[in-house]
Parts: C-alpha cells; sequence; structure tokens
C-alpha cells in the first residue's frame, strides 16, 4: 500500500482549499441557501479549470485523473460548496465520450459556463421526477437512449409537485412526463454504457463530497467538545461523547479509502473494481448519516438551531446521499457485481476512465511472491498428522512444526539478518498471516513471541540480547505476556504486582503477584513482565519491566479456559528471584516500554484475518448450499448480507493496511491509524458473525472444523476479540485523542 499524493495533486488540493474557505464560507452557504446555487462560485470553479478537469486536453478540458477530481471534491464537501460539483464533472465527461454533433455541442456550451449536469437516476415516464432547477442542461438516461432536457425553468409552476427539500437543493418534483424539452444525444448499449460509467463516477465523486462535509462535521463537533465544559470538565472528556465520535471518524476513513481502493482497482484492471464503486457509495451514504448525527448530537439542544451550522451539514448530508435513490439498494449492485448469476466474470467494462493513478493497494508484488513460497511451505511439509493437530488457539502449537517453520526462515522472517531473520517487511508479514489462517495454523504463540522479542531488540541489554534472541529465532523458546491483573483491567498501569530489591546485596530482584490473561504460559520459557517497583511514585512512574524465566522457583500457572474454545492462564507469583539482567529499560522507566509495546499490539491485521476467514467460509456455504434447487448465493436477502460483510472486510483490510503503511513509513497522524484498523476490524466481526449466525440458522449452531463452524466458532472468538490487545473503549479514546484531538477520555 502507498497513499501519498503527489505534489501536483497536494497543490491541487491546496489551491482548491484556499478558494473555497473564501467563496464558499457559512455566511456565503447561508446567502444562497434559497436556491442552492452559487452563481459566483460557480464562475471562480470555472475559471480555476476544476469543472472542466475530466474532459481531456484535445477537446477543451484539464485532461485529469479521477482521483484528482476526487480529492477536489471532497474540499468541496468540507465546505458544503452551493454548486453541482460532482453532477457538472460527469456530464462532461460524458459528453466527451459520446459520439455525434448533438454531444459535442452541449460539451461545448458546457465549457463555455452553461450549467450542464448528469442526473443520476435513470427516467422513468409512469412517476413524478426528482430534477435540477437552476441548471440549463440535464443529461439523463431513459433505457438505452441518453437525453439532454432544457427549458426546466419554463415548466409551469403546477407541474412542479414541491420545491422545499431537507438540503434547500436546487432541485424539484416533477409530475410524471412534464420534464421540459428533451433532446436525443445518442442511442444504442454503448450511449447507455457510457451512461452507466459517467454514473459509476458520479457515485465516487458525490462519495467523496459526503466524506468531506462528515470529516468537517466531526471537526466542528470536535472543536465544540474542547470549548463546552460541564461539571467542570470539557464534554469531550466524556466517553459518552468521544466514543461515537471515534466510531464515526474510522467509518468515514473507511469510506475514504474504498473510493481510493476503487480508483486505483480501475486503473489496474482489477476485476472487483466495478464492486468497488458501490461498495464505496453504499458505505459513504451510510457511514455519512452516521457522521453528521453524532457531530450534531455533541451539540445538544444547540445542534438543532438555526443559528448552529451543524444542521446545516446534517441537512444536507443527507440530502445528497438521497439523489439516486435508496443508497441501500447499491448492496443489490455490490452484489452483482462480485457474484454475478451464473457464475459468469465479475469484471465489469462499464466502468470510467481514471487516468493514472500513482496510489497502490493490498500488500504487492514482493507480498504476493512471499504468500506463494510461504503457501508452498504448507502444503509440502502440513502432514495429516499436523493437520489432526491444528487449532486456533495456543493448543495448536506443535513444537516441531514450529522449529520446521524456523529452519525455513518463515517463523520471524522480518527480523534482521543479525538476529536470524530476512529482513521482510511488514507486508510481507501480512501476507504470511493470511497463509497461516488458510491452513488453519495458529498465531498466537509465534506473534506474542516476536513482540517480546521486538522489545528486547529495543530495550534490552547485550546480555539478555545473547541469552534469549538466539533461541526464539530457532523456536527453541516461547514468550508470553504478564501485563494484565485481576484487578485492573485494561488499566496496566496500574499494576500491583511487585519488585523490589534483594536485601542480600546481590541486585537481584524478589517478585511477588499474579498476572491474568497470560496466554501460552503454559508453553512459555519467559514472560514478559510488567511489575511495581516504585511504591511510592504516580502509577505510571513507578514501573518496570523484566523478563523472567518460567522455570524460575515460585512460578505457577493455572489454566483459565474460555468459550472461544480456547486456554489463558492466570500466573502467580510468589517471592521470584530474578537477576537484574533480566530487566527490560530502566528502573521505573517502564511507561516507555510499555508505549512502545501497546503500539505494536494496536494494528488490528491480526483480528482482520479471522475476520475475512469467517466471511469466506460463509461464502463458500452459500455457493454449496441449495434450497430449492437454488444455490442460496442467489436468493436477494443472501446476497445482501454477504455483500455489506463483504464491504466490511475490505474496510478493515485497507484501514489495516494503510495503518501498516504509516507506520513504516512514520505517516504525520498515524498515531490514529492503529486503533481505527483494531476497532473496526473487531466491532464489525463481532456484529457480522451474529448476522451471519442468523442467516444461516439453525445449522450455524453446530460446532465443526469446516463449513459453518468456521461461523460458529466466529461468532465465539470475536466477542474476545474486542478485548484482547486493549479494548474497543481504549482504542475509542485513543482514536478521539489522536484523530481528533479532543481532551483526554481517560485517567
Amino acid at each position: 500500500m502507498k497513499l501519498d499524493l503527489t505534489e501536483e495533486q497536494q497543490m491541487l488540493c491546496d489551491s482548491v482549499a484556499r478558494l473555497l474557505q473564501t467563496e464558499s464560507s457559512m455566511a456565503r452557504v447561508r446567502a444562497v441557501e434559497a436556491t442552492g446555487f452559487d452563481p459566483v462560485l460557480w464562475n471562480q470553479m470555472r475559471e480555476m479549470g476544476v469543472l472542466s478537469m475530466r474532459v481531456a486536453e484535445s477537446s477543451g478540458g484539464g485532461g485529469m485523473g479521477l482521483l484528482d477530481a476526487v480529492l477536489v471534491a471532497e474540499h468541496a464537501g468540507c465546505h458544503l460548496a452551493s454548486i453541482p460539483f460532482a453532477e457538472a464533472l460527469s456530464a462532461k465527461g460524458l459528453l466527451a465520450h459520446l459520439e455525434g454533433q448533438v454531444a459535442a455541442r452541449y460539451l461545448a456550451d458546457a465549457l463555455d459556463g452553461e450549467v450542464v449536469v448528469l442526473h443520476p437516476r435513470e427516467l422513468r415516464d409512469d412517476e413524478p421526477l426528482v430534477l435540477p432547477t437552476t441548471a440549463s442542461v440535464v443529461i439523463a438516461l431513459r433505457g438505452n437512449e441518453v437525453l439532454a432536457i432544457r427549458n426546466l425553468d419554463q415548466c409551469d409552476e403546477e407541474e412542479k409537485l414541491l420545491c422545499s427539500n431537507l438540503g434547500n437543493e436546487p432541485i424539484a418534483l416533477f409530475a410524471p412526463g412534464c420534464v421540459g424539452v428533451r433532446h436525443l444525444v445518442a442511442r444504442g448499449p454503448s450511449a447507455r454504457a457510457a451512461f452507466l460509467a459517467a454514473l459509476d463516477e458520479w457515485k465516487l465523486l458525490k462519495a467523496a463530497m459526503l466524506v468531506g462535509l462528515s470529516a468537517q462535521a466531526l471537526q466542528m463537533a470536535a472543536d465544540y467538545s474542547r470549548e463546552r465544559t460541564q461539571f467542570g470538565r470539557p464534554i469531550g472528556a466524556f466517553q459518552g461523547i468521544a466514543h461515537p465520535l471515534a466510531d464515526a471518524l474510522t467509518e468515514i476513513d473507511g469510506a475514504r479509502l474504498l473510493i481510493w481502493h476503487a480508483i486505483w482497482a480501475i486503473a489496474h484492471g482489477k476485476e472487483d473494481a466495478g464492486a468497488l464503486i458501490s461498495m464505496a457509495w453504499w458505505w459513504s451514504a451510510k457511514a455519512s448519516s452516521n457522521a453528521v448525527a453524532r457531530a450534531l448530537h455533541t451539540f445538544g439542544g444547540y445542534g438543532v438551531s438555526l443559528e448552529y451550522d451543524i444542521q446545516l451539514y446534517y441537512r444536507r448530508g443527507k440530502a445528497w446521499s438521497l439523489l439516486a435513490g435508496d443508497p441501500q439498494q447499491e448492496l443489490h449492485q455490490v452484489a452483482d457485481r462480485l457474484w454475478p448469476r451464473g457464475g459468469t466474470s465479475g469484471f465489469d467494462t462499464r466502468l470510467p476512465e481514471v487516468g493514472e493513478v500513482s496510489m497502490q493497494f493490498g500488500y504487492g508484488c514482493d507480498a504476493e511472491h512471499f504468500a506463494e513460497e510461504v503457501r508452498a511451505f504448507f502444503s509440502e511439509h502440513l502432514t495429516d498428522a499436523y493437520k489432526a493437530h491444528a487449532h486456533h488457539s495456543v493448543a495448536g502449537y506443535h513444537p516441531q512444526f514450529h522449529q520446521q517453520l524456523a529452519q525455513a526462515g518463515l517463523l520471524f522472517p522480518h527480523w534482521p539478518e543479525e538476529y536470524g531473520g530476512r529482513g521482510k517487511t511488514p507486508f510481507d508479514m501480512a501476507a504470511l498471516g493470511e497463509v497461516f489462517e488458510e491452513f488453519n495454523w495458529q498465531r498466537i504463540t509465534g506473534p506474542i513471541t516476536n513482540q517480546v522479542a521486538q522489545i528486547v531488540m529495543r530495550f534490552g541489554n547485550d546480555e539478555l540480547k545473547q541469552e534469549v534472541l538466539p533461541r526464539f529465532a530457532s523456536a527453541d523458546a516461547l514468550a508470553c505476556m504478564g501485563f494484565t491483573e485481576p484487578s485492573c483491567g485494561s488499566d496496566v498501569f496500574a499494576a500491583k504486582t511487585r519488585a523490589a530489591r534483594a536485601d542480600d546485596g546481590s541486585g537481584d530482584w524478589i517478585i511477588d503477584g499474579q498476572k491474568i490473561f497470560t496466554t501460552a504460559a503454559n508453553l512459555a520459557d519467559y514472560i514478559f513482565l510488567l511489575v511495581r517497583t516504585g511504591v511510592e511514585q504516580p502509577k505510571h512512574a513507578g514501573l518496570s519491566l523484566f523478563l523472567v524465566p518460567m522455570n524460575s522457583p515460585g512460578i505457577e500457572v493455572q489454566a483459565v479456559h474460555t468459550m472461544q474454545d480456547e486456554r489463558t492462564n492466570i500466573t502467580y507469583l510468589l517471592q521470584v528471584r530474578v537477576a537484574d539482567r533480566y530487566r527490560i529499560g530502566e528502573v521505573n522507566g517502564g511507561a516507555a516500554v510499555m508505549a512502545a509495546t501497546l503500539e505494536l499490539e494496536h494494528g488490528g491485521d491480526q483480528y482482520r484475518i479471522s475476520f475475512s476467514n469467517m466471511y469466506q467460509h460463509a461464502l463458500t456455504w452459500a455457493r454449496n448450499t441449495y434450497r430449492g434447487g437454488v444455490p442460496l448465493i442467489d436468493d436477494a436477502d443472501v446476497r445482501r448480507r454477504l455483500a455489506s460483510v463483504a464491504v466490511h472486510v475490505t474496510i478493515a483490510k485497507d484501514l489495516c493496511y494503510r495503518s501498516i503503511w504509516a507506520t513504516e513509513n512514520a505517516i504525520p497522524g498515524r498515531a490514529a491509524y492503529g486503533p481505527m484498523s483494531k476497532l473496526f476490524s473487531t466491532e464489525r466481526y463481532l456484529a457480522d458473525a451474529a448476522d451471519l449466525m442468523d442467516l444461516a440458522a439453525p445449522y450455524s449452531l453446530f460446532a465443526d472444523r469446516h463449513g459453518l463452524g468456521h461461523v460458529e466458532i466466529g461468532y465465539r472468538q470475536a466477542m474476545g476479540m474486542t478485548i484482547y490487545g486493549g479494548t474497543s473503549e481504549v482504542h475509542r479514546s485513543l482514536i478521539a485523542e489522536q484523530g481528533l484531538k479532543m481532551p483526554r477520555s481517560r485517567t
């Protein structure tokens, strides 16, 4: 993945943002609210060239790509630009692609400044029509005909059934058949295909405007939450305010990534490109509706007052999402493009041209090659005996196979070569994790040991490194985590397990306490232990960390079995003596070590992989299960519900890969990306597992290693995943603080 904007794109965004900040201020938006159209802004945007940016230079336009256009569209949405931006760009692009003198004439008029717009809903003569009232020309589709509708402003008043509307948009409801003067622009299947491609472009542009509108509404709410106080505190410090906004910001970031992903997929001829367009439109409409509602709610009673600008975002956001009809119907389009009935290819050629795209999605060719290497290893070495032993929990750990992975360089291939690794990238590791899941091989003991090893590499002394890192690398030893305590939960910094210097002058430490959820402690050779060494110091300042050998006298491990069909543990420590060389970091300096450790844990890809695996098994079940001689995948309700899961899985992957990319490249603002990826992946996993259980009932009730058994165990696993690695509430607080700069909601 690579999400950098080019220098030219950044300059374009800066220029448009400066113009809109002045010329589409809230005062200007309110001034033209009666008509919903700002002719001065229209002319300024035309003179800047952005309204013709999607027309080829040879035809008098800017010849810019669709990604450039959606970047501008997002700024237009942010400032509630009172012009038909998406409709105008799509109309010009369509006219430029249609053949004939009529299309050429209307394109020339549009380039000269006439308001020519695309109508995003196919005409039907037997129902009232919602059409723009300030446009000179409306380009519309009826069957295989592309029509130009003129003189709407000359329609009799009785033909306009209603004009007042939710967003004060320049639209009216016209009586059936009464729609001005119609001119035929083009006819035939190719004309229809060209219009539908333009409609897909409109969806991406309008989706980007919804993203911009929603992001701005959330920022307005966050700003207000810092200013407004209640009970002596800024209201943004209350989780009831911060957490809904964090959810909304995550969803909107997911929408933005889906839009960009769709454009990249079109540019690279990906089979799911058409489906991604429909995903982006459906999700942007849904996420925007949630975001503006949560933003307005932050303002309380003031939010519904016409004096406050937030209500403009609330009304216009919903209005924009409904211009093409019920956005929920787009899920059927997602399904049709992902799973065409009859088993034909899902590739849809009726897609807009997008131009060059410098961004990259997915984990890249190198990681794909590495995945094939890992897949070949599993295919060759995973014997029937190993397959029978396989389990998603630590019960699936097998020391011999663990050693085979190490010998093949597949246990910790991302480690530096000096520590026995191969220098593989984080995206290589994402690919490796997917193959492990594909073969149902546990992804617990290795990642936990890796996390501990990474901290030892960074903070451990040379003697400790020489002892433990070769053992980890050769699969001779495992590690477990000892952070959580029964009385502290997610507040690991409130640890009460205590370490004090031995009174014999040896410099050793004596540790007493207990830890819970020490997964793999029954297998581990070392426990990475958070202890309190400064009793009189503030709780964050008096902590230290040790890597304690599990064979030390005084350690007892007691099993805790969970509903996820997993074993975790309680680990008791009574007068455990540990040499000072096992200390990691400074005495009472554990907060810095913990911060680095938790940063490694905040990503969501390990959870997302399980989510995706559950979805794939549900999809296979729907394809191979018949009802009345018809596969369930052809049932409308099954398709719609699976399509929504497909959207969530795609967003989860994009959010996770963005986090990996941002961390690897030290991208500013990345602190919120890991929590976003973990929050979205686990919360959608939980919700979708429940829905898939309902969908496949009663057969989903039964535990099985195959088919729907993955949905049943997914339902049990997903709840724990919203808790492991920091609860969803912790991650929401981090997102609010880092992504929206809201007050700290934790103590």
